[in-house]
């Protein structure tokens, strides 16, 4: 649209550290990490921070997610940009953009210019029998982030895993209402329930990397480790906030390789 945008930097222990101490302890890490990042612009006239309120059949974000445009005017000098998302991407983005643009066919093009770049998945992954196969249960933005998630899926990779991630799997499997997924009112949490469900008779285990404070993940957790344990599939669940150390969660990965050789009778690279 012929805006200039800023990127905020990576994630650094410097950004973290600022949006501990500018936000409440109860938040989970991603929001502690996003305040960071929120406060490290320079020079800028305003953020975009779209309000993630629910895409379809009323599959809501958590509320922390919801609320955190509110959040982010108090702890930036800068406006907040926020569409509000209602159902999918096109209005509430289609409508910002001719706020800032005063011009339709402009917002238009570039909207239609920028959808391809959302890909998806039509069909499922392979999964050789020859190869060990690990299931990494987690939110996009724990599993992309470099403080810590980046590094777990590197580690299982590093010792001859692959690794499976709901982002793996097409639309109509993440969002289908089927068995219990159906009384899960939170979208990501439905889409994480269902991509453990597929990949349950497939993988030689389950990471599920969990956000300290997270309330529907700490819910959804127990029933997946509950289902992983009558199909004695090994499950581990990993609690990260930003306390956590680097060498506990690779011992406690390594252990966690070691009962997946014991259990699964597999011979796991480098142990």
């Amino acid at each position: 649209m012929g805006i200039e945008t800023k990127l905020s930097p990576r994630t650094s222990p410097e950004i973290l550290e600022d949006g501990v101490k500018h936000i409440s302890s109860e938040v989970c890490l991603p929001i502690k990490i996003l305040i960071g990042h929120l406060r490290s612009f320079e020079d800028v006239d305003s953020i975009f921070l779209p309000r993630f309120v629910f895409l379809r059949d009323k599959l809501f974000a958590c509320p922390k997610m919801i609320g955190i445009p509110d959040i982010a005017r108090f702890v930036t000098q800068y406006p907040i940009l926020s569409p509000k998302v209602k159902k999918g991407l096109f209005l509430s983005h289609f409508l910002l953009g001719i706020q800032l643009t005063k011009n339709p066919i402009i917002t238009l093009r570039a909207y239609l210019r920028a959808r391809p770049f959302l890909k998806f998945p039509t069909r499922p992954p392979e999964f050789p029998m020859n190869k060990k196969k690990i299931g990494l249960i987690s939110h996009f933005y724990n599993l992309k982030e470099d403080y810590l998630g980046r590094e777990i899926g590197q580690f299982f990779q590093a010792r001859g895993f692959l690794t499976y991630t709901k982002e793996d799997l097409p639309y109509s499997i993440l969002a289908a209402p089927n068995g219990f997924a159906k009384n899960i009112r939170w979208v990501f949490e439905r889409e994480l329930y269902n991509a453990f469900r597929f990949y349950l008779d497939k993988v030689d285990g389950f990471c599920f990397i969990i956000s300290f404070g997270c309330g529907p993940d700490s819910l959804i957790s127990e029933m997946m480790e509950r289902e992983a344990k009558v199909k004695e599939i090994p499950f581990l669940k990993l609690v990260i906030d930003e306390h956590t150390g680097k060498a506990g969660v690779i011992t406690r990965l390594e252990a966690f390789t070691d009962v997946i050789k014991k259990t699964r009778g597999l011979l796991v690279v480098g142990s």
